[in-house]
């Protein structure tokens, strides 16, 4: 799941640095110098890699407005039921652990293949107070039916400390069990990165339309990427292939981290909706206007007297 959520930034940047150093090795090759005498110059490989990027950038934005959203859902709701269950297989000795929020279990000594503890204390906050539990030995016990898991604690004593009237209480037991509170549906806080894209579109907080607006802005980065790997990519025959490709991560990181900064400041209400947090993008546009190479306009052919003074 975290996988999917990382994709929309690490394909673009495996394309941008894929083209970087392929193109790099065609260049310190001779084979760009091949191409161009053949006729193949700069703009076939800026339509090649363009049309690779657009296919990828679909591939991104579908990523960005519905997987990675599910995804974050699937791991928060993940998250929230393994702090609620309890279970004998994920304990370890000498640990703390918080069954839900006001329950905490440890244990001394511990045996897997039973699902059996033994010195083990349980701390319990309760609206009176506090309930504290020392057994010996406990085990667990489990409904099938229900998905209800049971804690019988053998051999203990049970204390109930009150804060309010201080009249405390001790007791002796021979067994005693705790039900433990499986919930199978828990409900998960709202988290503005597993939101649908629909509920961010209409949404008037900073922080969702900031989360909007990035969304939207993935597609677009793989394209800009992918062209920037062009100009960086030429390298003089016979130099290093990967001579440009520390050049290209710091590019990158630059691009990054002012995109995250537009993002930061759309939420905090810093700049403007528009240009929000698109400003990056445009700046990178602007700088690939400039780099990328100019089609050259054909000179006009020698009329029939240069001809036949080439000739004589």
């Amino acid at each position: 799941l975290k996988i999917v959520v990382a994709l929309e930034v690490l394909l673009p940047t495996t394309l941008y640095l894929a083209v970087v150093v392929a193109l790099s090795r065609l260049y310190t090759d001779g084979e760009i110098t091949a191409l161009e005498s053949s006729g193949i110059g700069p703009w076939h490989r800026v339509k090649s890699v363009l049309l690779l990027a657009l296919l990828l950038a679909m591939v991104v934005t579908g990523l960005s407005l519905f997987a990675r959203p599910w995804a974050s859902r699937q791991i928060y709701s993940l998250e929230a039921h393994a702090r609620d269950e309890f279970d004998f297989a994920k304990v370890e000795e000498n640990r703390f652990y918080e069954l839900g929020e006001n329950l905490v279990f440890l244990t001394q000594k511990l045996s897997h293949q039973d699902n059996r503890a033994d010195h083990v204390f349980v701390w319990k906050i309760t609206p009176e107070g506090r309930e504290v539990t020392f057994a010996s030995e406990v085990y667990q016990i489990e409904d099938p039916e229900q998905g209800s898991k049971t804690l019988v604690f053998v051999n203990g004593h049970h204390y109930i400390l009150k804060d309010e009237t201080g009249s405390d209480r001790m007791g002796t037991f021979q067994g005693s069990s705790l039900p433990l509170k499986t919930e199978r549906d828990i409900p998960v806080q709202y988290r503005r990165k597993a939101a649908a894209t629909a509920t961010l579109a209409t949404s008037a907080d900073p922080e969702d339309f900031a989360e909007y607006q990035w969304r939207l802005s993935t597609g677009l980065s793989t394209v800009l990427l992918a062209l920037l790997a062009l100009p960086l990519s030429r390298v003089a025959p016979r130099r290093g292939k990967y001579g440009k490709v520390l050049t290209a991560i710091i590019v990158f990181f630059i691009y990054y981290n002012l995109s995250l900064v537009a993002k930061t400041w759309v939420e905090k209400q810093l700049i403007a909706p528009f240009p929000g947090i698109w400003w990056p993008h445009l700046g990178l546009a602007g700088l690939l206007l400039f780099l990328l190479p100019r089609k050259r306009r054909r000179k006009p052919s020698a009329g029939p007297s240069s001809d036949r003074s080439t000739a004589s």
